[in-house]
């Protein structure tokens, strides 16, 4: 008989505009607006992130640079801060494929990520996974209303809906850790809604580091990745509207 799933473990997420966090929604950036958390009344990345971090026991960030991922800058100076006084991992996603995909900050705890939507084409990807100080580099599946949010022609896929052969394709050049988000859902609180792609994925790579979000409001919606496959789920808004209640330890 197989073993039931471990629990995924959690990420808290920080979206990164203008220099403050801000309260993501259904990835519709022009509205996002600062984020606001009884957990500190700071929107100051830094002092969100150690909220966070606490607030959950996390044991690593995820962070998108909304400027760097729209070309409007490089990485900014505020995630370069949250870089400096983090000491956990922190999954960084700032546009590789805009500029230089070795641009990266030195810090020996960045983790690289690589989404589809900046992605332009293989080749970028190919040399983002050359990363010269080894740190490991994860590719994120980026969909809205689980169609590919990217160049999928440049990539020789059959449609938008293609994702398990694009999930096939990163594979086999290297990915080991594979991000599956849904930036219609963020911060919306209606459930991921990628179980299924998420099973389908597992099946085929069960080896695979897979993270999940966008949409997360409960711990159920979080057990519900985990038994679909997911190793990690990202969470933002029910952690600052406090409708994720972590179950007991020996629940």
């Amino acid at each position: 008989m197989s073993e039931p799933p471990q629990r995924p473990r959690l990420i808290p997420v920080l979206d990164v505009m203008n220099g403050v966090v801000v309260r993501a929604v259904g990835g519709d950036r022009k509205n996002y607006r600062p984020v606001r958390s009884p957990l500190t009344p700071s929107t100051v990345p830094t002092d969100i992130a150690q909220a966070l971090l606490r607030s959950v026991g996390a044991g690593e960030l995820y962070v998108a640079d909304l400027d760097a991922i729209t070309g409007s800058a490089r990485v900014t100076p505020s995630v370069e801060a949250l870089m400096e006084a983090c000491a956990v991992p922190v999954w960084l996603d700032a546009g590789t494929g805009r500029r230089d995909v070795l641009d990266w900050p030195p810090h020996q705890n960045l983790r690289p990520v690589v989404g589809f939507e900046t992605c332009r084409v293989p080749e970028v990807l190919a040399e983002a996974l050359l990363e010269p100080r080894q740190r490991p580099v994860a590719f994120s599946l980026d969909l809205r209303n689980g169609q590919l949010l990217g160049n999928w022609r440049a990539w020789g896929l059959a449609g938008d809906r293609d994702a398990l052969a694009l999930t096939r394709r990163v594979v086999d050049m290297g990915v080991r850790t594979l991000i599956v988000l849904d930036l219609a859902r963020v911060g919306t609180g209606t459930g991921a809604g990628t179980d299924e792609l998420v099973r389908v994925i597992r099946a085929e790579f069960p080896d695979l580091d897979l993270i999940a979000g966008g949409g997360v409001r409960t711990w159920s919606d979080v057990e519900r990745l985990g038994k679909a496959g997911a190793t990690g789920v990202l969470v933002a808004s029910a952690l600052h509207e406090g409708t994720l209640v972590l179950p007991s330890p020996t629940a």
